[in-house]
């Protein structure tokens, strides 16, 4: 009898298990507008951050494109020497950009109102700010030696020179006439001649030897081509650069835009 009796109790229908599936239900029903009011607070500004960073990290640009068969993990080769899109200048690269350029102004006003415009040139390289002196403002016909009004010219450029501690790199170029002289065999003595004229001339006045650097290029960077009278003076020139002590990334070629001017 008593296995009986317990058999019946077993066997008695629970009517009150719909209640657990109803709590279920409830429970999954807040979970889904607790979500969804989460949702709706978003910060759209970190939304769109999230996605932007995302975006270049699952689909890389520089990926290879195949047709009708999206994105490869093959990388595109980048153009040799190009600044990296990501590049972000430091307060010193700042801070020299807005000295140089005060220098600049300065510079083009002091040729302008000395009225040797046409002389001299004052332009804003990667390398520095460059500061081109044309011969015939400084020197007589195939000679080195400095022309009065050249020093003239040199003592007003000097307190622009002084106001930073950058290097100055000085160079001679000429135009591609040879010379044969006793003191000047050819165009590479004269140029470098030229350049340690103005050098000696600018250390004379005070100007920190250490900071500065002499070479002559002869006529082998020449400014325009060796066809006309015109021309060939404008390649027949001193440059004097104020260099960058933060060199931004890529190449620099001649003139400031190779490793020389």
């Amino acid at each position: 009898m008593k296995r009986r009796k317990g058999y019946e109790e077993e066997g008695k229908i629970n009517h009150e298990r719909w209640l657990i599936t109803y709590s279920d239900l409830i429970t999954l029903l807040m979970i889904f507008f607790v979500v969804m009011y989460a949702m709706s607070k978003i910060d759209m500004q970190k939304f769109a951050n999230l996605s932007v960073s995302l975006s270049q990290a699952l689909f890389n640009q520089n990926q290879i494109q195949l047709q009708g068969m999206g994105t490869t993990g093959l990388i595109a080769q980048q153009p040799t020497g190009a600044p990296s899109p990501q590049y972000i200048k430091s307060a010193a690269e700042v801070a020299e950009e807005q000295q140089l350029e005060q220098i600049r102004r300065q510079l083009q006003a002091y040729i302008q109102q000395q009225g040797v415009a046409g002389q001299v040139k004052v332009e804003e390289k990667p390398r520095g700010l460059l500061i081109s002196l044309r011969d015939v403002i400084l020197f007589d016909t195939g000679k080195a030696d400095l022309k009065p009004e050249a020093k003239k010219l040199l003592d007003g450029v000097l307190p622009f020179l002084s106001q930073v501690d950058n290097p100055l790199s000085i160079e001679g170029h000429t135009d591609d006439r040879p010379i044969h002289t006793a003191e000047f065999p050819s165009n590479w003595e004269l140029s470098t001649a030229r350049a340690l004229t103005v050098l000696e001339y600018l250390q004379s006045k005070g100007i920190d030897p250490r900071r500065m650097s002499a070479t002559g290029f002869g006529e082998w960077r020449p400014v325009a081509p060796n066809d006309s009278d015109a021309n060939r003076a404008l390649n027949r020139r001193v440059n004097i650069t104020i260099e960058r002590k933060t060199i931004p990334p890529g190449p620099v070629g001649p003139d400031g835009t190779a490793p020389r001017s």
